[in-house]
């Protein structure tokens, strides 16, 4: 894998989990460094063949309270 194929992998990561706690994709879009929100959805369909929307429901992407849990 090369180094900028993991880090689009990461930033997909984050913002598939920030999806899953319940925000927005044009505010995780910005967030997590994606160009707008139309790239948030072309690398969702790319990583895991669903649009942001499905993938903020997809019933395999639980998200862990302690391991993701909002800065104070």
């Amino acid at each position: 894998m090369t180094p900028k194929r993991a880090a689009q992998l990461v930033r997909f990561d984050e913002a598939a989990h920030r999806l899953a706690a319940g925000h927005n994709a044009a505010a995780v879009s910005a967030d997590c460094g994606f160009t707008d929100q139309s790239h948030l959805c072309r690398e969702s369909l790319g990583f895991a063949e669903l649009t942001p929307a499905a993938l903020a429901v997809a019933p395999w992407l639980t998200v862990d309270p302690i391991a993701w849990a909002t800065p104070a």
